[in-house]
């Protein structure tokens, strides 16, 4: 049944690509060549991981349909730029702007890292990168501005690369390791990812690489995130070492069979997953609101994991019905803003890219309503540096 679902899967992404709806790039390919991809290893890993459950069949059978017909439609219904490669027309780039995010990240972001190594190297050094990561987890990172860091150096990154080489390599590189040392001070692979996603992404429209490339890389990083992981396990006693299968059946495979799991949640708090986000400006607000932990529990299937793929937040709230609604306004919202980026939209081509990495991790979790705050102060980042209205100078007048 499973093999039979990932054939019709891709048999509908070739058919849609024969038919040149969209490249490879837009929202329903990615949905349905990930999930095509999932239900093609679940019956590797039977040996290891627990059959899925109705409750993931069911959800599926939903989202992938809604969420591609979705944003097919708005997509195709919404006007159409005239021109050949029209996407891919210059952009404006407030460089003033730009070199002041630019400036502002080389200066925060070895200082963030610097708050976390000087609190995590207070404990036993030997698990120095698992502490990190705990401290990232449950620790108060309450660093004021230094907290930025993270959202400009992804917003930086993706105006960078659309824009290179009008930016200069060497500005470029350094971007590039702004963001490393993001990942480093919290130890996640996601933003990793990001990076790997999204210079992909723009490298593939731009016409610079190919499918293979695409394919070759994610080997690649795939075999880096399993180093990086255990190396991370490594340091600390209390966690076995896993092998590679073991890795690829927990961060790829484990979060659907996870999702079966998941129950509904009778709490009188409306969303109280999917907009936690709101919540929890409540919560600071002084209100009595239950505000869900960041780190999520473990169920064992039977190897431990925590992720529930992308239908989690949505099913815990509002059942099937969410799952149903939700594909809907994803599909709404990438359809309209992958349109507005083949129409030439610079701010929606760089954020599109934030969406490309989410749709991608819909395997995985859910990254737009759980992540809202990050997603708006992205949004006001790229917008700053994209839009012609506000001017800085930076020239002396003479007296």
């Amino acid at each position: 049944m499973d093999l039979a679902i990932a054939i019709i899967l891709a048999l509908a992404a070739l058919i849609l690509k024969y038919m040149k709806i969209g490249d490879w790039f837009s929202p329903w390919m990615i949905t349905l060549v990930i999930w095509s991809a999932i239900m093609f290893l679940v019956p590797l890993h039977a040996e290891i991981l627990y059959p899925l459950s109705d409750q993931f069949y069911i959800s599926l059978a939903l989202w992938v349909p809604i969420i591609c017909v979705s944003s097919i439609l708005t997509y195709s219904l919404m006007p159409r730029a005239s021109g050949k490669d029209v996407h891919l027309r210059e952009m404006h780039l407030n460089k003033a702007i730009f070199t002041v995010l630019y400036v502002i990240s080389m200066i925060i972001t070895p200082l963030y890292l610097y708050q976390i190594m000087q609190i995590v190297t207070m404990f036993d050094t030997t698990d120095m990168l698992y502490n990190i990561r705990v401290y990232a987890v449950y620790g108060d990172n309450t660093f004021g501005f230094l907290n930025y860091s993270f959202v400009i150096n992804q917003s930086l990154l993706v105006v960078a690369i659309w824009h290179y080489p009008k930016i200069p390599k060497w500005q470029l590189i350094t971007i590039y390791l702004a963001n490393v040392l993001s990942c480093f001070a919290i130890m996640e692979k996601g933003g990793v990812f990001y990076m790997v996603s999204t210079t992909l992404f723009v490298l593939f429209e731009k016409r610079i690489i190919k499918t293979r490339s695409i394919v070759i890389t994610i080997l690649v990083i795939i075999g880096l995130f399993f180093l990086m992981n255990s190396t991370r396990e490594l340091q600390s006693e209390d966690v076995d070492s896993m092998t590679f299968v073991d890795f690829f059946a927990i961060y790829v495979v484990s979060p659907a069979v996870a999702f079966g799991k998941v129950a509904v949640d009778i709490s009188d708090q409306v969303g109280s997953h999917t907009l936690e986000v709101i919540y929890l400006f409540l919560e600071r607000f002084g209100m009595d609101i239950e505000v869900h932990n960041k780190l999520q529990v473990f169920v064992w299937v039977p190897l431990p994991t925590n992720v529930y793929t992308i239908f989690q937040p949505f099913y815990q709230d509002f059942g099937y019905v969410g799952v149903a609604f939700f594909a809907l306004i994803y599909g709404f919202l990438s359809g309209l803003i992958y349109r507005h980026y083949r129409n030439g939209s610079g701010f929606c081509r760089c954020l599109y890219a934030y969406f490309v990495y989410a749709l991608i991790l819909q395997f995985y979790q859910e990254n737009i309503f759980l992540s809202m705050v990050f997603v708006i102060q992205m949004m006001f980042f790229l917008y700053l540096m994209l839009q012609d209205k506000i001017k800085l100078s930076f020239k002396s007048s003479s007296l």
